[in-house]
This record gives C-alpha cells, sequence and structure tokens, in this order.
C-alpha cells in the first residue's frame, strides 16, 4: 500500500495540478484494492482542489 500512502500525502499541502497529475500515476499504477483506495480520493480532491485547477485538470482529461 505505498502508492495509497504516497497519495495520501498529496493532501497535506493545498492541491495544485502537479499534483493531481501525482495522484492520477499512482492511480494507474496501482493493482487491486490499492487502485481502488487511491481512485476514491478523487472525491476528496473535488472538494478540496481550487475551482481554476479543477478546470485544468478537467482539459487535461485527468477528471
Amino acid at each position: 500500500m505505498e502508492k495509497l500512502e504516497r497519495a495520501k500525502a498529496l493532501f497535506k499541502q493545498p492541491l495544485t495540478l502537479d499534483e493531481l497529475r501525482k495522484l492520477d500515476q499512482l492511480e494507474r499504477a496501482a493493482k487491486g484494492k490499492e487502485r481502488m483506495y487511491i481512485g476514491a480520493l478523487w472525491d476528496a480532491a473535488y472538494a478540496a482542489v481550487d475551482p481554476i485547477v479543477l478546470h485544468q485538470a478537467r482539459v487535461e482529461g485527468l477528471l
């Protein structure tokens, strides 16, 4: 569950587009339940991220 811990650590500072990219990479690299748990963090990301960053993430296809 190393990737999950790294994903959770992304939330210790305000989320930027770079952190959302890292979250996406971690989710893609994870397998099984770890991937499911990281995927669930996207709900928290939607709630925590600045609307401008959220828009940029949508444009990039992260969301």
